[in-house]
């Protein structure tokens, strides 16, 4: 079947269009996206752990589980989208890619990049931590710093893309097509429940539409300058999305604090032995508000990141 792309809120239809809609500026979404890997190389994405989290699960009282993509070829679940917009650019015959970032982005298509003799440039908050840049640069991407927030990064890097042929990366519609196999790696596990950050709400919204009429509980930073990086965004690009699949699918969205996250990182580190970054203990922050709805379900938390990198 033919891949049919249209705007998540006017409708409209596209053709070749891979960003966001050109009339209304809200995220597009495709039906029947068949992904190709004819021109890229790469690294072993995908197929990362699902572990149950045995203490957890006890004090929640529920069967609680963790979907491990910190282990991911550079640390986070961005590598799924990465390999599919490296191919669109490697088709496209773009001279390099661009992306904003808050640093999992930029380490991942940096990778990527290096692997596929293609030029790299990374638009990064100057707050970003300087840990999460370390594997940009040292894979050869150029590091531009912008004085705001992701938002303003966004901006610079369309820019960019228009005057230097690059393809623009980000959290887009092929984005969403490469991890929508987080989800189809969760399909017939029997999840009442799945728990993910966030920031852009891609990976969110990526996850619903492969495992779909799981419940969908997303989690946010209350704190607007939260220590959490990866999600600190202000204005997500699929807002749209993320309302839709949390109303079809019964969802929850929660907000948690810098205190919460900082106790929940801590607990799945000496509880479980899984050190992951604050954006990524948002889910487990997230479940103990709601521990007493969760009684005797079957939930998996999307652990998006490393935490070697904060």
């Amino acid at each position: 079947m033919k891949c049919k792309i249209f705007c998540s809120k006017c409708k409209k239809a596209y053709f070749d269009q891979w960003w966001l809609c050109p009339d209304c500026g809200e995220s597009l979404d495709a039906n029947n996206y068949l992904i190709k890997q004819k021109f890229v190389k790469t690294m072993g994405e995908g197929n990362t752990p699902l572990i149950r989290l045995e203490k957890l699960s006890n004090q929640l009282n529920c069967d609680l589980w963790a979907k491990c993509e910190y282990q991911n070829p550079t640390g986070s679940f961005k590598d799924r989208g990465s390999v599919v917009e490296i191919e669109k650019a490697l088709e496209l015959g773009k001279n390099g890619i661009v992306c904003a970032s808050t640093g999992n982005m930029a380490a991942s298509l940096s990778a990527y990049a290096a692997r596929n003799n293609l030029r790299c440039k990374v638009v990064v908050p100057t707050q970003t931590p300087k840990s999460k840049l370390q594997q940009a640069v040292a894979c050869g991407a150029i590091l531009i710093k912008v004085d705001g927030a992701y938002d303003d990064c966004v901006d610079v890097a369309q820019s960019i893309a228009d005057k230097e042929n690059f393809f623009l990366c980000g959290d887009y519609l092929l984005r969403r097509q490469g991890q929508k196999s987080i989800g189809e790696e969760l399909v017939g596990k029997e999840f009442d429940s799945f728990v993910v950050p966030i920031g852009n709400g891609n990976v969110g919204v990526a996850i619903a539409q492969g495992l779909r009429g799981v419940r969908f509980i997303g989690v946010k930073a209350k704190n607007k300058k939260t220590i959490a990086s990866a999600i600190r965004v202000m204005n997500p690009l699929d807002e749209c999305l993320i309302s839709t699949w949390v109303q079809k699918t019964n969802g929850l969205l929660i907000s948690v604090t810098d205190l919460n996250i900082l106790e929940a990182q801590k607990i799945l580190a000496t509880e479980e032995g899984l050190c992951v970054e604050n954006a990524a203990a948002a889910t487990l922050a997230g479940l103990f508000k709601i521990k007493e709805k969760i009684r005797g379900q079957k939930i998996v938390l999307i652990l998006t990141g490393s935490g070697l990198k904060d």
